[in-house]
């Protein structure tokens, strides 16, 4: 290399994309041209998403620019084909990297600056049940209460206006285009609500690149009754905002924040317990009841239960009834409950405390291998000799017609012990109409869960078992249930009884 040529200052792109991979530098460099950006637009304008090929010929792409030279065309042309343009046998056509670029200055709607006044909706704040206005400005949308101090405000990290109760980020001026307020609500909810399953995710919601996420837990969460802490700026509502989670994507640098509980936001425990209760969680644009509705679903209060290990407890609520959710420090979900007035779980807890006392008593033990230590599992035999005593004291009855008249015909894969009954002509087993029938656990397995389910967190004992988390986690949701069903409480119930015996 030439001496001065060592010596030749960067370009002021070069300097000013710094860490940049190069090949972003050269993105750049390759739109800092009129004739390149006309180009892209020409292509855009003849864009048809419905059409089988959006390719036009060199001439017809020279006419519609205008340029003059077309060996100067043809230069800039060729320096966008591989890169936001494509060149197939029937002419040129937007690459869709083109297309964004494109679609990025007409939803800023270029350089309009597009506002919209606080003007209020027919919604109410999920606090103070005050009206809730709608205001747009510099690319952010908000949620207002007109009375209460709402979630954020003006000293939060975010700084947003006084008794902002929601914030949509990033919300383009195109979102405002021939829509009222209560569209413009509805829209920006869907927005909203999308971009969090996808950052939940792991999933950015701009250029899909891998997202980072951090969890902040403020220090001393405390301010006037129905104010906003000193410390972080934020609501202390049910401590709403004690835990927030932070998303950041690593390549596009789009954030986020959020309180710590929108992990759990679309979470399966979660949408079957408000279908359950009648809640559809299903929406669109022509549903701004339902959208207004799903922010009185978000409002969930969550506790910091511990900071060492991180334990969170979230708790959503849904006409008296209660769920709650405990997530670790990874924001995974490691328990659940519901209150025992809507699902005797209170009762079911009882039951479940005589079971671990009468296999512990009962029921021979055999150690089975676990990671980082062993966990006993009663043995299976004897599990299923204590069920037949407890469920049938004076023998075996058919469960469907009560008949005493039956006869064994073999055993399950469980080693449970099949039956005939004569009277009915029906098959069962010492399982059937129990909690232990319908589960790929084993007996053992099924015990040991019921044992530990309200003194160990549910990720334990799947590693424990070596099982699935989701199986362990049916099996615990179904044993908390099982109040509100005879049948399936029947062997909780049954092997309960032992002790007595």
């Amino acid at each position: 290399m030439d001496k001065s040529e060592s010596h030749i200052p960067e370009s002021p792109l070069e300097l000013a994309a710094g860490a940049a991979e190069p090949h972003v530098t050269e993105a750049f460099k390759l739109l800092s041209d009129e004739i390149r950006l006309a180009i892209l637009l020409a292509l855009w304008e003849v864009y048809d998403p419905h059409a089988d090929t959006n390719a036009i010929s060199f001439s017809q792409l020279f006419d519609r620019v205008g340029v003059r030279d077309s060996g100067n065309f043809s230069y800039h042309l060729d320096r966008l084909v591989g890169h936001y343009v494509e060149e197939t046998d029937d002419g040129y056509r937007l690459r869709n990297s083109g297309l964004k670029i494109v679609r990025a200055v007409i939803a800023g709607s270029g350089l309009e600056t597009r506002r919209l006044s606080p003007t209020e909706i027919p919604r109410s704040c999920y606090h103070c049940g005050a009206p809730v206005e709608l205001s747009y400005e510099d690319e952010r949308l908000y949620q207002l209460c007109t009375e209460c101090e709402g979630n954020l405000g003006p000293e939060s990290t975010e700084q947003t206006p006084e008794g902002t109760l929601i914030v949509y980020d990033d919300f383009n001026p195109a979102g405002l285009f021939h829509r009222t307020p209560e569209e413009v609500f509805v829209a920006g909810t869907i927005e909203y609500l999308q971009a969090v399953k996808l950052l939940i995710r792991g999933v950015c919601p701009e250029c899909s690149g891998p997202i980072e996420e951090s969890l902040e837990i403020c220090d001393s969460h405390d301010a006037a009754d129905g104010g906003l802490c000193p410390n972080c700026g934020t609501s202390i509502r049910g401590g709403w905002n004690e835990a927030r989670v932070s998303y950041v994507c690593s390549v596009c640098k789009h954030s986020a924040s959020y309180p710590a509980w929108v992990a759990i936001f679309d979470h399966p425990a979660v949408v079957a317990f408000y279908h359950e209760h009648g809640f559809d969680m299903t929406y669109g644009l022509d549903d701004p009841e339902v959208c207004g509705r799903l922010f009185e679903r978000l409002n969930k209060e969550q506790t910091v239960v511990s900071r060492d290990p991180v334990r969170i407890r979230v708790t959503a609520t849904y006409d008296g009834a209660a769920l709650s959710l405990t997530l670790d420090g990874n924001l995974t979900v490691v328990d659940f409950s519901r209150d025992a007035d809507e699902s005797g779980r209170g009762s079911t807890e009882d039951a479940s405390e005589r079971v671990v006392s009468s296999s512990s008593s009962e029921v021979s033990c055999t150690d089975r291998p676990e990671s980082g230590g062993s966990v006993s599992l009663p043995d299976t035999d004897d599990c299923l000799q204590l069920l037949r005593r407890s469920r049938w004291p004076d023998g075996t009855r058919c469960p469907n017609c009560e008949s005493m008249n039956t006869i064994k015909k073999g055993t399950t894969n469980k080693g449970a012990q099949r039956y005939n009954c004569h009277t009915c002509d029906r098959k069962f087993n010492d399982l059937t109409g129990t909690l232990f029938a319908d589960h790929q656990l084993s007996i053992a397995e099924m015990v040991h869960i019921i044992r530990e389910v309200n003194t160990t967190e549910i990720t334990r004992i799947a590693r424990q078992l070596d099982r699935s988390y989701k199986a362990v986690l049916e099996f615990a949701h179904e044993v908390r249930d099982s109040g509100n069903t005879r049948s399936k409480s029947t062997a909780v119930t049954a092997v309960s009884r032992s002790n007595s015996d």
